[in-house]
């Protein structure tokens, strides 16, 4: 039994040391967001079973809009007071919470160009209490027929916690976003267009990268695209993606990717052609683009997604590592074994 236990000690040890599960990660179970937002639905809300706004607009309209924010927490909370224009994420998908870097070239009426909020852009809410805070809208005489989109985005800025067992201070990050929908005279048609297609990067993943825009003022909803790469002049698909259920902001491009995983970029000419289809509409693009050699050495050298292209003395390293350790653990019990007798 002795043996046993000393065995179990040996081997937790052990696993102990080849044990690679970060420890860095910092959780608070007991923080909670403490606030709240609702929206005041004002009259001309299309659907008005949706707790977000959604208004029918004329061009040279002018409306004031209303939310109340309550506090939950028996202290004073300071929170950011914004509004945000929508756009389509490198994921894809609609993006509520930050700006876009770059403004799209179609999008001619942003929503936080036209809305003017009557508070700060920092708000304080007194302990257990609600407040009301306002924004005035004004959608400009030449405005186009569609939607314009964004949201109303509030933030606390006072989040940060340190935990009194191991000192570390940890950023509570806790938002909410009301959804703006402003329909200005009706719905439009999408209409989709195929920009810039180029080698790239992406959280170090190497691939390419084909621009996707939505040039008309209409959410894209339920969008699916499909990419295939091949060389030009052959019918041999080098690398295809195909990603479902993506939905684009109006007047947004998004960076659509095929990504290489372990494979390297090759320089060379090739051939991009894609499909993109939402509900009854259908997109075909194709797209002729150049790989040179001197993006695709940089690409590569720069990628984390190496696993196909290393030297082979790297695997002979790590066995050799393998053995040492195995080795090692061996030559211990053999050692305990022998100290026992």
């Amino acid at each position: 039994m002795k043996r046993l236990r000393g065995l179990l000690i040996i081997l937790s040890a052990i696993a102990a040391l080849l044990m690679t599960t970060s420890l860095a990660k910092a959780v608070d179970n007991k923080s909670t967001v403490n606030f709240n937002v609702q929206a005041q639905i004002p009259d001309n809300q299309i659907d008005k079973k949706q707790s977000y706004f959604d208004l029918k607009m004329d061009p040279g309209q002018t409306q004031t809009v209303t939310t109340v924010v309550q506090n939950t927490s028996n202290k004073a909370m300071k929170l950011k007071n914004e509004i945000h224009t929508a756009h389509t994420n490198d994921n894809g998908q609609i993006e509520y919470v930050t700006e876009a870097k770059k403004r799209d070239s179609t999008l001619k009426t942003p929503l936080k160009k036209i809305t003017k909020l009557h508070e700060a852009s920092v708000i304080t809410i007194p302990k257990n209490s609600k407040k009301t805070v306002s924004a005035t809208i004004h959608v400009p005489d030449n405005a186009k027929t569609g939607v314009i989109l964004g949201a109303w985005y509030f933030e606390r800025i006072d989040g940060k916690k340190k935990n009194q067992k191991t000192g570390v201070t940890v950023q509570n990050k806790y938002s909410y976003a009301v959804a703006m929908k402003l329909t200005v005279n009706h719905e439009v048609s999408a209409a989709l267009k195929l920009n810039d297609v180029k080698p790239g990067l992406r959280n170090y993943k190497k691939g390419v990268f084909a621009n996707l825009q939505n040039t008309a003022a209409v959410i894209v909803p339920d969008l699916t695209v499909d990419g295939k790469i091949y060389r030009q002049g052959s019918n041999k698909i080098v690398k295809q993606s195909k990603v479902q259920q993506m939905i684009m902001a109006p007047n947004s491009n998004f960076d659509f990717p095929i990504l290489f995983g372990g494979e390297e970029l090759k320089p060379g000419k090739y051939t991009l052609k894609m499909t993109a289809k939402y509900t009854n509409d259908t997109w075909h693009f194709k797209r002729n683009f150049t790989i040179r050699a001197s993006d695709a050495n940089r690409i590569n050298d720069k990628s984390l997604d190496k696993a196909k292209s290393r030297h082979p003395g790297w695997y002979m390293l790590e066995g050799a590592g393998v053995v040492v350790v195995l080795g090692a653990i061996v030559w211990g019990l053999t050692y305990w074994l022998r100290r026992r007798k």
